[in-house]
């Protein structure tokens, strides 16, 4: 049998184990490639002390232990998808209306309704659809670049675009790359300004960096996640489009910034060491 051909056992080999373990769809992916790369380091390792094929591939695959076993460790380490999930979205969730309550009295004084917390959780639901069963299944980097690249053309021309005029006024672009004034980033439409996304999304980007992942490049995570903030961006603007009311239009907006934000900023793995360190101070 060829070198290609047991190298394929590998992949069997891997896809068995994760076939049984408790995890989101990107995380599986996260870890197959991470022990693809262990078993594939090691098998070069042995290749190169003059192994043969056969023994170098058994080697291999026995060392790195019972496919039963690693499934179990793996579901004891870590809880279960289901509430690994609900407890991303939980957290999620408060922090977009929290910001729905506060931000309108912070921002213009506004006195609180109680379609404040009606209509961002109308909101929210909508996201959560979008961004689960559309935005978060795309799976081929050069979509993200080419989808990227499409959607940011549209903002270009929605911010940078005179009334009645048709080309993009390149002269105010450099102004809505950055800024550190408060009264630039926020305003009566929240925080949907041009400026204010361009903000957002640099701390996206520096999450890249921040988070360890050795196992997918970080311009393919960086491809990924700008993707996924600008697409439910785009998105926000035509789900608030559909209400027809102006103070609806702008919640839902920023509901939708908000949730694209944090869905690349915040991790369970985060959220599962803030809360072990709750439960020390408590202790």
């Amino acid at each position: 049998m060829s070198e290609h051909l047991r190298i394929e056992e590998f992949e069997h080999y891997v896809r068995t184990i994760i076939s049984g373990v408790n995890l989101e769809l990107r995380e599986k992916q996260e870890l197959a490639d991470e022990w693809k790369q262990h078993l594939y380091d090691h098998y070069a390792a042995l290749r190169s002390s003059d192994l043969d094929q056969d023994e170098a591939i058994r080697t291999v695959i026995a060392q790195f232990g019972d496919i039963q076993m690693i499934q179990h460790e793996v579901n004891q380490a870590y809880p279960s998808a289901k509430k690994r999930h609900i407890l991303k979205e939980m957290c999620i969730a408060g922090l977009c209306l929290i910001a729905c309550i506060v931000g309108p009295k912070l921002l213009i004084e506004a006195y609180f309704q109680y379609y404040f917390i009606a209509v961002p959780i109308i909101a929210l639901a909508i996201a959560y659809g979008i961004y689960h069963l559309a935005v978060k299944r795309q799976t081929f980097w050069w979509l993200y670049v080419i989808g990227f690249i499409g959607i940011y053309l549209f903002f270009l021309q929605a911010f940078l675009t005179p009334a009645r005029e048709t080309a993009i006024n390149w002269e105010l672009y450099p102004q809505q790359l950055f800024s550190l004034n408060w009264d630039r980033l926020t305003g009566p439409s929240g925080l949907w300004d041009f400026v204010t996304m361009h903000m957002m999304w640099y701390v996206v980007i520096l999450f890249q960096f921040i988070r360890g992942n050795n196992y997918i490049p970080v311009w393919k995570r960086i491809c990924n996640a700008s993707f996924a903030y600008w697409a439910m961006l785009f998105i926000g603007v035509f789900v608030a489009g559909s209400f027809s009311s102006g103070e609806t239009q702008v919640l839902v907006a920023n509901v939708f910034l908000l949730y694209g934000f944090l869905q690349q900023t915040i991790s369970i793995e985060g959220i599962l060491k803030l809360q072990a360190k709750v439960v020390n101070l408590r202790n």
